[in-house]
């Protein structure tokens, strides 16, 4: 049996168990025998017959090989089948609770190694906790703190951010562990391509704030100069317009006086016909004659 191989708990239920020395149907795998303390798989029952009526069972050191399609196994007529132990539990569909008192999830399945049993990690489902995704999750055993009949307690800070489990892909112990290995560093790398994005991201936002503060401050300047030139322009043209003012002063004072004396002019004419008049008037007219 290949010492490497790491099969996943489900794709052995129904898997055809066979006898080595006769190469007869045994029956098919209905159940795994797991040690939930100990994590590690000791034996199975398979079932033949009408509706699973027949059942035989393994220890796991009876098993010769596990290969793609079928189990074989050294069948001892003379012996009885061994007995399940104590204690066993499938821990399938066992609630996932952290030490905190949160509810992460659902145990669904587990990885082990065929020839030896032991399991090397478990697959969970999430709950929603934490805002994980859709999908199936790694749970190694030394996050586990304890097993129940119905649950599975598990270290909190041990599961703050699990890595997904792809379904088929190893299968392998240290392809396994190579995997996790590269999504970690995937997962590294995604963090800093991020961090180096926002970095640019800030010096493109710190490079048009200072761009944009230069031409805020440009177009002050030329609101500013433009600001002198119109009141250069209006003390000008109050100048102007009081230069204006005081020659039209002048030129109306000019009149005026222009005037006065036109009106004083007449006067003095006037008052000279009146005293010719009156003189005139005075001789009697036989003296005019």
């Amino acid at each position: 049996m290949n010492a490497q191989q790491v099969i996943q708990q489900s794709e052995l239920l129904n898997r055809l168990v066979l006898e080595r020395r006769t190469a007869e149907e045994v029956g098919r795998v209905n159940e795994l025998w797991l040690n939930p303390h100990s994590h590690q798989v000791v034996g199975f029952t398979c079932k033949s017959g009408i509706l699973g009526s027949k059942k035989r069972s393994f220890a796991w050191g009876e098993i010769e090989s596990i290969g793609t399609d079928s189990i074989l196994v050294n069948l001892n007529q003379e012996a009885n089948d061994p007995a399940k132990p104590d204690p066993i539990s499938s821990v399938i569909g066992h609630e996932l609770w952290t030490d905190a008192g949160n509810k992460a999830g659902k145990v669904v399945d587990y990885l082990f190694v065929p020839q030896t049993g032991a399991v090397v990690s478990y697959l969970f489902v999430s709950s929603g906790w934490r805002g994980m995704l859709d999908g199936m999750y790694l749970l190694p055993i030394a996050a586990i703190a304890s097993v129940g009949s119905k649950r599975v307690i598990v270290a909190d800070a041990a599961i703050q951010e699990p890595q997904q489990y792809t379904q088929g892909l190893g299968q392998k112990v240290g392809q396994a562990a190579e995997f996790i290995k590269e999504d970690l560093e995937k997962t590294r790398r995604d963090l800093e391509s991020v961090k180096r994005g926002t970095q640019g991201i800030t010096e493109q936002i710190k490079d048009k704030a200072q761009a944009a503060t230069g031409k805020a401050k440009e177009i002050t300047e030329q609101v500013k100069d433009k600001a002198q030139a119109a009141t250069e322009q209006a003390k000008k043209i109050t100048e102007q317009v009081k230069d204006q003012a005081q020659a039209a002063t002048d030129k109306a004072k000019e009149k005026l006086f222009e005037i006065k004396a036109k009106q004083q002019g007449s006067s003095v004419a006037n008052e000279g016909d009146n005293i010719i008049e009156i003189e005139i008037e005075s001789f009697p007219p036989e003296e005019q004659k």
